[in-house]
């Protein structure tokens, strides 16, 4: 079998075809040619018979019969929702924890535009298998915002009654909680909106969508929460106490949210998961970072230089 070889040990899962080696005072390493994940990654316990040239060139080293497999299995965690989840990488808070867990977590989107909870329960089960070989640290889940839409006269549309809507939402969580031991829960629930936005000068006189009605369902979100003992955000309350203004700043449509307005949603849950008592810590300052010690760059005067928790960019404070 044809390998590379290489002294370094790259610092991200994806291994980058090398045009030749890079010196490095840590354990050799060696890299099959056509897989790309460090499970695959063998390390020699002591100095391999095989020659290392200027140029990249395959090689045919021994390889110990018992090779050892280094687990990269990242913590994972899933934001499960409607268009809220769907669009929260456009300058969103989605993007922001995938930002700063960039060491640490894989941050998995699962966002369906235009969905209730009705068909949430639809797929739960494929989303959020029982029996995967990795369930998630962390589900992050928000449905809310399409049930409030007001029935329509011909039984469409995405409204789902308020009793119903309770029990979907209870559905849901007992399943997550199931998933295991580990898996913890934070649910986000509906916003506000903005009616001047969203409907301009012909707002209807019955509009498919309120503020009011997202009050309501937001309350219900947060009731099945407490009675579940299910961490919650009220982003209904969260949104428009975060400043006088929040009407003008915080949506894109009316609904959907701006950078400003995603920016309360991902301060709110990383205060959350600051603040939380699960051990271990879902936060990203105390959660463990893939590789730390594997490999430092080293600056022009030698001395090393650790990027693996660098704040970026510099100055900016994060919850």
């Amino acid at each position: 079998m044809s390998i590379l070889t290489s002294t370094l040990l790259p610092s991200s899962l994806l291994i980058p075809r090398r045009t030749k080696p890079i010196n490095s005072p840590n354990n050799k390493v060696v890299f099959h040619k056509n897989d790309h994940y460090l499970n695959r990654i063998v390390p020699q316990k002591k100095k391999a018979s095989f020659c290392i040239q200027a140029q990249a060139q395959q090689v045919e080293p021994s390889i110990p019969s018992s090779p050892i497999i280094y687990p990269t299995v990242r913590p994972k965690f899933v934001l499960f929702g409607s268009s809220i989840i769907q669009y929260s990488y456009y300058e969103g808070w989605g993007a922001t924890l995938a930002h700063l867990y960039a060491r640490q977590v894989d941050i998995v989107l699962r966002g369906y535009g235009g969905w209730n909870s009705r068909t949430a329960l639809r797929v739960l089960d494929k989303v959020f298998p029982k029996n995967a070989p990795q369930q998630p640290s962390l589900v992050i889940v928000y449905f809310g915002g399409n049930d409030a839409t007001h029935p329509q006269q011909d039984g469409n549309g995405p409204h789902v009654p308020l009793e119903e809507y309770n029990e979907n939402m209870r559905t849901i969580f007992i399943h997550l909680q199931s998933l295991s031991e580990n898996t913890r829960i934070l649910f986000l629930s509906t916003p506000p909106i903005n009616e001047e936005q969203l409907y301009g000068d012909s707002i209807p006189l019955d509009p498919p969508k309120t503020n009011e009605s997202h009050r309501i369902y937001s309350e219900e979100g947060l009731k099945v929460c407490r009675e579940l003992n299910i961490k919650a955000i009220d982003l209904w309350s969260a949104i428009q106490e975060e400043r006088e203004d929040w009407k003008d700043v915080s949506f894109i449509d009316g609904i959907h949210f701006t950078k400003e307005g995603s920016n309360v949603v991902s301060k709110k849950i990383l205060k959350v998961l600051r603040e939380a008592d699960w051990e271990p810590s879902l936060h990203w300052e105390d959660m463990p970072i893939e590789f730390k010690d594997y490999y430092t760059p080293i600056g022009p005067g030698g001395e090393p230089i650790d990027e693996s928790n660098t704040r970026f960019p510099p100055g900016v404070e994060w919850e």
